[in-house]
């Protein structure tokens, strides 16, 4: 294992000291878009590039990061897993599971807020490995060649052999963190409560840049071209450039930005040219990906801490309102909505033709989660344990995260 040094954290800080004092300086060169807004805004089809679709080439074999791919699409519609199913297994983890697994190489792996990190065979459910982490879990973790990454409440990022368990490195990252981390290459990016944006070498951890946002970043970042995108509890999203973290653009949520009501907890999703995000304060927000510019916004029925998910032109969010809505990705006017009955805060997930979500119950209980026709929103499937994100899988495999338990399910059409 390699443990890396705490000392190196004090360069941590002083490099994201420098790049705040080089924002101050450079305010007038970046561009900073957006506005206080209460209503809707329709968009147009101008800027947006259809030829840009969200990526479904990571094939069928893998869920490798949270969202599927490194725009965080949360959309695999080649991969196909239709009811009626067969239940090959169930899996009680002992806690809370806050995001779903990753799944490579026949192991799904997911952590829990017993501070524990799981290796499941998918065949049978069963347990390959088990490893204290160094605090609770409340992200998906991320599959880096042979790694997987996890990161923790309590401010660390940690390397473990997916075969093995055992600990390459840790990174202590000074500050809790809840950023499920977005790996492009050989590099893994992660944002902290303490509102850094931290890009490391997944091999060994080493700091190569930092950043600093306008608030805590509790979401996870994606990518757009060679840009990093994050949103932050300042409620702002900011464009990076992934390899030296400076600004490209920055942009402030049309809504209110009072007590807390214009932060983003949701992460973006990047396709057809757009960033999609959505804000605590009800709104969904498209975004030129190139200039940041507001394309469109719809004004939900009540808070969104759902990210959204996005295929086939249609965006798709949950609301506290309690209902899904699937948005048209080019001028953000309502396609259909969905009303589950209970309170919406995790996000959906679009696998094949059906797009996958789950409630959270009015009393402590579990929630339920749902299966739509994506096109239409008809009702396909529901099951009785969810609560956040539900749904991933692989070629004739779909993994549910209930509560505490995951389900293996397998069509058997």
């Amino acid at each position: 294992m390699r443990l890396v040094p705490r000392s190196e954290k004090a360069i941590a800080w002083t490099i994201s000291g420098v790049f705040a004092a080089l924002a101050v300086v450079l305010a007038g060169l970046v561009l900073v878009t957006g506005g206080l807004d209460d209503g809707d805004q329709l968009g147009t089809t101008q800027g947006f590039q259809a030829r840009q679709a969200p990526r479904d080439d990571l094939g069928s074999d893998r869920w490798p990061e949270y969202g599927y791919n490194e725009e965080r699409t949360r959309a695999n519609p080649a991969l196909r897993l239709p009811p009626p199913y067969r239940r090959a297994w169930t899996r009680d983890l002992g806690s809370l599971l806050e995001f779903p697994p990753v799944i490579n190489g026949g192991r799904a792996f997911v952590g829990t807020n017993k501070r524990k990190a799981f290796a499941l065979d998918l065949r049978t459910g069963r347990i390959a490995w088990s490893r204290k982490l160094t605090g609770r879990s409340a992200a998906s973790p991320a599959i880096a060649g042979d790694l997987v990454l996890f990161t923790t409440i309590n401010g660390y990022v940690e390397a473990l052999r997916q075969d093995t368990s055992q600990v390459v490195w840790r990174r202590d990252v000074g500050t809790s963190t809840e950023s499920s981390p977005l790996i492009i290459g050989q590099r893994a990016y992660v944002g902290t409560l303490g509102g850094l944006i931290l890009c490391m070498d997944v091999r060994t951890g080493r700091l190569i840049w930092t950043a600093r946002a306008t608030g805590e970043v509790k979401s996870s970042l994606a990518r757009s071209g060679n840009q990093v995108i994050v949103g932050d509890y300042g409620g702002r999203i900011t464009s990076l450039n992934m390899r030296n973290g400076r600004i490209r653009w920055r942009t402030t949520s049309p809504g209110r930005l009072l007590s807390g009501a214009g932060a983003f907890y949701a992460n973006p999703a990047v396709a057809y040219g757009r960033i999609y995000a959505s804000n605590v304060n009800g709104r969904v927000i498209s975004l030129d990906a190139r200039t940041g510019s507001v394309a469109w916004v719809r004004v939900l029925g009540d808070w969104a801490y759902s990210s959204p998910a996005v295929n086939a032109r249609t965006v798709y969010v949950g609301s506290y309102d309690r209902k899904l809505y699937a948005l048209d990705a080019v001028t953000g006017g309502v396609r259909w909505t969905f009303d589950a009955g209970e309170r919406i805060a995790g996000s959906p997930t679009v696998i094949g033709n059906l797009v996958w979500f789950s409630t959270i119950a009015r009393v402590p209980s579990n929630g339920r989660t749902y299966a739509l026709d994506a096109r239409t929103g008809r009702r396909v499937f529901t099951f009785p344990d969810g609560r956040y994100t539900p749904a991933v899988g692989v070629r004739g495999m779909l993994v549910l995260t209930g509560v505490r338990r995951l389900y293996g399910m397998i069509p058997a059409g």
